[in-house]
């Protein structure tokens, strides 16, 4: 937005017709005056010298000034020519600005039309926008001191009011869930069956399909749950997998596993998060033990996989979440296991894992 000022100057051209005795020069010719003449800026002009030489004519219909008269981008106007043909209008309301006014695309507003009309509208309390404000996934765009006053979803991020998502809720007094998604979150052991069947469906096409069909899934109800049970810090991990295995002479004789996922998730986060954990069960079933970037950004390829095959707009937004990561495990160590996937294929990436383990 750029503010401009356009000044319009009015000048009075004094005309005075006397008999004046006492002697005088022309402006113009220099030469005396006697009898009637003509005063302009304070200079004396005999009367033809000035209708001929300087008296101001209008640079629209080039008739001669007498009056006010308008100055713009230094040329004279009648102020009726001025107003009517040069005079800067308003692209909203078509009349004519004479004040500051705002340049937006090369079109000229008066300052009110700009702001009540042209301005774009904050989507969370609708008053016009001016500055810097934040825009999410979604197309939403808020004044920036909103950030301060609602919190945002923990699934899609979009912030939790009444005229963006219809407001939502607080879980475990950390956690955000909007109306929007509330329909789509998974909280009950009973959601799981589909789910569960359409991830190991997803995994088979690509060549894994020895993953048991009895390890347990669990929904844990907070991150401070999820965290007690891994042992270890996760951070802001939604899922887990502990494995137990009971070995004789070196070799296998046992293996168990259970999954823990992280309760109130959008369905198609809490799918990415299962493939994701199905993976974390394969690296385990073959003893592939790899860095901790490349073994998180392996089972983070099995969540792109359920993504980019739902191809929404939520799966979109959550993919965009997983290549954007300056995690150097969930983000970084993802992207270079893309990189290697999309060089091999599946079959080959699972073939080589023996190669990247340590």
């Amino acid at each position: 937005m750029i503010n401009r000022l356009t000044k319009t100057l009015l000048f009075l051209i004094v005309t005075i017709g006397l008999a004046f005795p006492s002697q005088t020069s022309c402006g113009y010719c220099n030469k005396k005056v006697d009898g009637r003449y003509i005063i302009f800026e304070t200079k004396t002009y005999h009367k033809s010298c000035y209708q001929t030489h300087i008296q101001v004519k209008c640079s629209h219909c080039s008739k001669k000034i007498d009056g006010h008269y308008s100055i713009y981008n230094d040329k004279s106007y009648h102020a009726g020519c001025y107003k009517k043909y040069v005079q800067i209008r308003c692209d909203h309301c078509g009349n004519t600005i004479s004040d500051a006014y705002n340049i937006d695309n090369d079109k000229k507003y008066h300052k009110a039309c700009y702001v009540n009309n042209i301005l774009e509208k904050c989507d969370a309390c609708l008053n016009p926008i001016e500055g810097k404000y934040n825009k999410d996934y979604w197309g939403n765009i808020y004044h920036q001191k909103h950030n301060d006053e609602f919190p945002s979803c923990d699934n899609c991020n979009r912030l939790m009011c009444e005229r963006i998502t219809k407001g939502g809720y607080t879980i475990d007094k950390k956690r955000n869930i909007c109306s929007l998604c509330y329909p789509k979150i998974i909280v009950k052991q009973s959601q799981i069956i589909n789910i569960d069947k359409e991830v190991k469906g997803v995994l088979s096409d690509i060549g894994i399909n020895n993953i048991p069909s009895n390890i347990p899934i669990s929904i844990v109800n907070s991150m401070a749950e999820l965290d007690h049970i891994s042992t270890i810090r996760l951070g802001n991990v939604r899922g887990y997998t502990h494995y137990n295995v009971n070995t004789l002479a070196g070799r296998k004789i046992k293996e168990e596993f259970h999954i823990y996922v992280l309760s109130n998730l959008h369905e198609l986060a809490f799918k990415a998060v299962l493939a994701h954990e199905y993976l974390h069960v394969y690296l385990f079933q073959n003893d592939y033990d790899l860095e901790s970037d490349l073994r998180e950004g392996f089972c983070n390829l099995g969540s792109q996989l359920i993504l980019k095959k739902d191809n929404s707009i939520v799966s979109n937004y959550l993919l965009d979440s997983m290549y954007e990561s300056d995690d150097l495990d969930y983000g970084k160590g993802f992207i270079k296991m893309n990189k290697m996937l999309e060089k091999k294929g599946w079959n080959k990436l699972l073939n080589y894992l023996v190669k990247l383990s340590k």
